[in-house]
């Protein structure tokens, strides 16, 4: 999945999910962390078309690995933390999951354990930049809308009504 379609995904889903502004943006950050660290590690290679190789290599490994972000996000909520800390922890953690989630749509999917490249798991939906993907995009933005319009019209009706909290 491109990386608008991950970043509206796990936006949408923590404000639905009622999460604090700072959660949201953790989860914007969150849905393209798996990524950005593949990225990273591409960098050490010492010629860009062997960072083009190794990026090829590792992609979808490990940090595309479902237990990860689910131990990291149960980690944010068990820990006592500050409400931020907490909301910022959960918030990258629940974009990394919903990452890994949308990428499982794609043929290419997603490992079954951390450290191997066989075995994969994927539903095979759309393909990365297809119109499947624009399509799956499109009805995102529309559950979003759909589902969120409520919220918004609720909350201004407590606005008006001065049940503000």
């Amino acid at each position: 999945m491109k990386w608008i379609t991950h970043q509206t995904a796990a936006v949408g889903a923590a404000l639905a999910l009622h999460l604090p502004p700072v959660g949201v943006a953790a989860a914007c950050l969150g849905a393209v962390v798996p990524d950005m660290l593949d990225q990273r590690v591409a960098r050490l290679a010492p010629t860009p078309s062997g960072r083009q190789r190794m990026f090829n290599r590792i992609h979808r490994g490990t940090t595309h690995w479902f237990g990860w972000w689910l131990a990291l996000f149960l980690a944010a909520l068990a820990l006592p933390l500050a409400p931020p800390a907490k909301a910022l922890l959960s918030g990258l953690a629940f974009g990394g999951l919903s990452h890994v989630l949308l990428d499982m749509l794609t043929p290419q999917g997603v490992p079954w354990h951390p450290f191997s490249r066989k075995g994969r798991f994927s539903f095979k939906l759309c393909t990365t930049g297809s119109i499947g993907e624009y399509c799956f995009l499109a009805l995102l933005l529309a559950a979003i809308w759909f589902f969120l319009r409520y919220d918004a019209l609720a909350l201004l009706r407590r606005v008006a009504d001065g049940r503000v909290f």
